[in-house]
This record gives structure tokens, C-alpha cells and sequence, in this order.
């Protein structure tokens, strides 16, 4: 009986003490104890240490700490938390479970506060390849980095269609609420979700144009591409004349197409648009062609940063503009809208804000290298470093 009585005894105080933990161990103490005493000091949900084992959270802790510096303290009340280093800043999401077990965490800005705006834009201005900057406040340019040069700008050129689709919805030729068909023909690659949905499903415009912006759903673009016409992008897309959908892309950039390629490269913009009449019952490539280096960059939406900059001022006000925050954090600011675009040897961030106290920011940048991929990693941090700055 008494062994009986004391199993029950220690099943009980594992109990209590795992309440207590619970009711003590808040979200900051947690990250506090990650950096002070390390990832082994706090415990995790079996699917957290499935998908990031604790050695992986060592590592990576050793590396934010190496990089900006001895912990000092985490600054907020709730997520996103800030992380403060000696020489930089992190920002945190976390998340405990109800035992006092981390379920979830994100660190999502990694700013190293030893450097300066002007500091960011050399990191930009002196990459290998093409680069442009260009920086409003309220309108007004405060950094011009080569804002007038064409650069290949990827999915970024959706906003060109967005902004047609406007136009439309504005003259009342469509509506937001209406639905139209997905079609087969004008299923492209990812990224997106709609190229794996049925033929036929019915899709509202405002759905489209929201998945277009927010995930550059690619068959989204392609379907309102040819609802609005290629001449209403046409006149936001002043040098990419005919305007490529995304399966034109894809399919001039295909190696079984070669032949079309040649012809593309030399044609007229008359001849183009008859080549693309011929392109669409081509095949579309492997989506891993887009995996390594640059392929064909000459095949690509060419956009100034002045012209991004005047596309998404216009656009922000649209509610589906904010769904995806890009590399701002939405609870810093009043409002983010934005738009990004990439394929090998292209990186295109175009973001605008608004802070607190009612100022607007814009900030494009824009990175080609038509031989080699971009460190995409390096230039985010960089870019992420520029909002903060701001």
C-alpha cells in the first residue's frame, strides 16, 4: 500500500511542478533562458524538436551571438518580441504550449545596428551584376541608386496587371465579384496553388488578383493577363513590349524551344506577338530548370524602380496589397504593402509603409546577374536592414 501511496505521491508532484513551470515560464523568460543559458535549458513539443533538433538551435543561437554580440535583454509584452544584442537586434515570434513547451519560433529580422542607411545602399550599389535603390518619404526621393535604369524585375511585374485590373474594375468592364474559369491553357508553373486545382473551377477576379499578390500565384497572373489584355499592362510595362505571361516565360525559356527562342530574340514586336500565338501549344520546362543559375535573362519583365515605386503608391491602398508584409514586420508599422519578384541572377523587393506617426516610406531594390545566382540571403538582410533604419 505504501508503494502505492508514494507512486501516487510522485505522479503528483511531477503534476505540480509541470504546472508551475507552466504558470511561471512566459514567452520572454523563454527566449531570455535561449540565449542566457542555452536551447538545453527550455523544453520543446515533439513536433518542434522533430523539425529542429536541439543541435540545430545551438548552432544557430552561436552563430546570432557571434554575429551581433553578448545578450542583453528581450524588449515587448507579446509577439513579435525584440531580441537586443550588443550589436544588433532580432526579431522574435514564439509560441509555448500549455505545458510551458515551445511549440513554435520564428526569428524573421536580423539587424545589425553597427551600420547605417548609407551603408546598406553600398552593400546594394557595390554587388556583382546590375543594381537599383530607390527610396521615397512622402513622396519625396531621399536615396536614387539608379531608379531610372530597366532592370529584370520577376514577378514584380504583376503589379503592372494589378493596376490594369483597376483600371477595368474602376470603367466597371469587370467586376471584383465575378467569377471566371480556370482553363487548362493558361495553368502555368508554381508558385501558386491554382495550377493543381480542377479545370473549370470557378474563381472570383478578387481571389485571383489576392493570390497573384500575395503567394505570385503564376496561373493567377496568367488568367487576369488575359482578362485585362496585354495592352492595358502594356502601358505599366513600357519596356517589356509584347508583355510575357508567366507561361510565355517559361516556355521561351524551355530548351526544347530553342528554336522559337532564336526567332523571339531577333523578331519585330509585331513578329513577337505571332510567336507567342505559335508558343502557347508549347510545352512548359521542368520547374527545376529555375533551380540554378540565370537562365535566358533576356526573357523577363523589365521595370525602373521609379515605375515600381509609382505602381505600388497606387496600389497600397487595396487591402489584398498587405496579406504578405515581404520582409517588414506589419506590427511595426501602420500599414505594408508589397510585392517581390526572383528567378535566378533576379531579385526585385518594392515595399511601402507607413509608421506610426503617418510618414510613407517607399523602398525599391532591385539586383540582376545574368552569370551566376544571387546571394538572396545577403541581399534581404541588407534589404531588412533598410526598414529598420527607416
Amino acid at each position: 500500500m505504501w508503494r502505492k501511496r508514494l507512486a501516487i505521491l510522485v505522479v503528483l508532484l511531477v503534476f505540480l511542478e509541470a504546472v508551475m513551470i507552466a504558470s511561471t515560464l512566459t514567452e520572454p523568460t523563454a527566449l531570455t533562458r535561449l540565449f542566457t543559458d542555452g536551447p538545453a535549458s527550455i523544453k520543446y513539443t515533439r513536433q518542434f524538436e522533430a523539425a529542429v533538433p536541439p543541435s540545430s538551435m545551438q548552432q544557430l543561437i552561436s552563430q546570432l551571438t557571434e554575429q551581433l554580440g553578448a545578450f542583453k535583454r528581450v524588449d515587448g509584452h507579446k509577439n513579435p518580441y525584440t531580441i537586443v544584442l550588443e550589436h544588433g537586434t532580432i526579431t522574435a515570434y514564439i509560441s509555448l504550449d500549455g505545458q510551458a513547451k515551445v511549440a513554435g519560433l520564428q526569428f524573421t529580422e536580423v539587424i545589425d545596428t553597427r551600420g547605417t542607411l548609407a551603408d546598406a545602399i553600398k552593400e546594394i550599389s557595390s554587388l556583382d551584376g546590375e543594381s537599383s535603390v530607390l527610396i521615397r518619404r512622402n513622396g519625396k526621393i531621399i536615396v536614387d541608386h539608379q531608379g531610372d535604369t530597366p532592370l529584370a524585375v520577376g514577378s514584380s511585374f504583376k503589379l503592372g496587371i494589378l493596376a490594369a485590373l483597376l483600371d477595368a474594375v474602376s470603367d466597371g468592364r469587370l467586376r471584383w465579384d465575378q467569377s471566371v474559369p480556370l482553363r487548362s491553357s493558361q495553368k502555368s508553373l508554381p508558385t501558386g496553388i491554382l495550377q493543381d486545382w480542377p479545370d473549370g473551377t470557378q474563381v472570383t477576379i478578387e481571389t485571383l488578383a489576392a493570390l497573384m499578390i500575395s503567394q505570385s500565384d503564376n496561373t493567377a497572373t496568367d488568367v487576369l493577363l488575359s482578362l485585362v489584355g496585354r495592352p492595358s499592362v502594356e502601358k505599366y510595362l513600357p519596356h517589356s513590349i509584347p508583355v510575357l505571361s508567366t507561361g510565355d516565360m517559361f516556355r521561351l525559356k524551355n530548351p526544347e524551344n530553342v528554336d522559337i527562342l532564336k526567332q523571339y530574340r531577333k523578331a519585330s514586336s509585331a513578329h513577337k506577338r505571332t510567336l507567342l500565338t505559335v508558343l502557347q501549344y508549347r510545352n512548359l520546362p521542368e520547374a527545376s530548370l529555375f533551380s540554378g543559375d540565370p537562365v535566358s535573362l533576356d526573357i523577363e519583365w523589365f521595370m525602373t524602380a521609379m515605375e515600381l515605386a509609382d505602381l505600388v503608391e497606387r496600389l497600397q491602398h487595396l487591402d489584398l496589397m498587405t496579406i504578405n508584409a515581404g520582409l517588414a514586420t506589419k506590427e511595426k508599422w501602420q500599414r505594408v504593402a508589397y510585392k517581390g519578384g526572383s528567378e535566378p541572377g533576379v531579385l526585385n523587393l518594392t515595399t511601402f509603409l507607413i509608421d506610426e506617426e503617418g510618414t510613407q516610406y517607399t523602398v525599391v531594390v532591385t539586383v540582376n546577374n545574368a552569370k551566376k545566382a544571387l546571394d538572396e540571403a545577403k541581399i534581404m538582410e541588407t534589404y531588412q536592414a533598410m526598414l529598420n533604419y527607416l
